[in-house]
């Protein structure tokens, strides 16, 4: 219990540290993590690094991308809407969840230690950040509505007849991705699609964008890295013109995949977001783009015919996470 809650109606304890559960266990279970993980980037041998890579990409789909979109939809969102004044705090959550997501995403045996390392103690810094900053924050201005939302958050996620019957793992990971990947191309090729676009993806998968460019001949072109990365700390200045020039100036010869756009949209007002998501949908492209959204499917258009909503359910979010791309280092927000 934090010490804000002294001589509150306990009523309303009772009910954010209910609503909380899950969110304080996550934590918990977090830091011990990000400890073992710690332990083997100093002590492991090559076998321990692998496994420990394996580890993380495990706990991520397992666990850690479900975490991360709970906050972003239920409590990031509500915060910066209802109390604009927290929107700083917002803004570096966000920030570093693109930089986690980053560092899951490029780990490679080669770089094992360093990766292992970085990951540990970005975990360790923005859990405990978020216990003393943001936890308070919504014990004191969160309804019952809002932390009911958070109790009984589900992400969207795609659910194929055969996974009615079929256990969690990675036949079914496989099946699914081959699915999609078919769906996105069939998606592509039909008429009245070589505009701007937008694919619903039923979760952070960057290899299956990779094949999505291959499978389209798109260009894979990673916003974050490529272009957040120049400008550091200060990443969250880039406003939405800026972006679409990158995307026109990217798209003037040959049609591209952007991945990792939610990067920078995820700094900015919910408003704003569907605003210029609108906007990018009905704009006048060179050549095709398309941006895969995972996080902030709520702002996309509804049922607009730019939009590859790949069919998106419930389902249980324990599916085994295929192997990352090796790919360069990302410099945003690395400190």
């Amino acid at each position: 219990m934090t010490s804000t809650q002294h001589g509150k109606d306990s009523s309303k304890v009772s009910n954010y540290i209910g609503s909380m559960k899950k969110l304080f266990n996550d934590h918990s279970a977090g830091l011990n993590f990000a400890a073992e993980i710690s332990k083997i980037a100093k002590e492991g041998d090559d076998n321990d690094l692998k496994k420990g890579i394996e580890k993380v990409n495990r706990y991520n789909a397992e666990e850690l991308e479900f975490h991360l979109q709970n906050e972003e939809q239920v409590i990031l969102g509500p915060l910066i809407r209802n109390h604009p004044e927290h929107t700083a705090l917002c803004i570096t959550i966000g920030k570093e969840h693109g930089y986690i997501r980053s560092l899951v995403e490029e780990m490679t045996v080669a770089t094992a230690r360093k990766d292992l390392a970085d990951f540990s103690h970005i975990l360790k810094r923005h859990t405990l950040m978020e216990n003393e900053e943001l936890f308070p924050i919504i014990e004191k201005l969160f309804t019952e509505e809002q932390l009911n939302a958070i109790a009984n958050f589900t992400p969207l996620q795609r659910q194929s007849a055969s996974n009615t019957t079929s256990p969690v793992g990675n036949h079914r990971d496989s099946s699914d991705k081959h699915k999609w990947l078919s769906d996105v191309v069939e998606f592509y090729n039909g008429p009245g699609q070589k505009g701007g676009s937008i694919v619903l993806l039923p979760r952070f998968h960057p290899e299956l964008i990779r094949k999505i460019a291959e499978q389209t001949g798109l260009e894979f072109f990673n916003y974050q890295q490529e272009v957040m990365a120049e400008y550091g700390q200060n990443a969250d200045n880039i406003n939405l013109d800026q972006l679409e020039n990158s995307l026109r100036s990217r798209a003037k010869h040959r049609g591209i995949i952007v991945h990792n756009a939610e990067t920078l949209l995820c700094v900015k007002p919910e408003q704003e977001r569907q605003t210029w998501l609108q906007a990018f949908l009905d704009a006048d492209w060179p050549n095709p783009i398309f941006i895969p959204i995972t996080i902030y499917q709520a702002d996309v258009p509804n049922e607009h015919h730019k939009v590859c909503d790949l069919e998106l359910h419930k389902m249980p979010r324990n599916i085994e996470r295929t192997s990352s791309i090796p790919s360069n280092r990302t410099k945003y927000h690395t400190k």
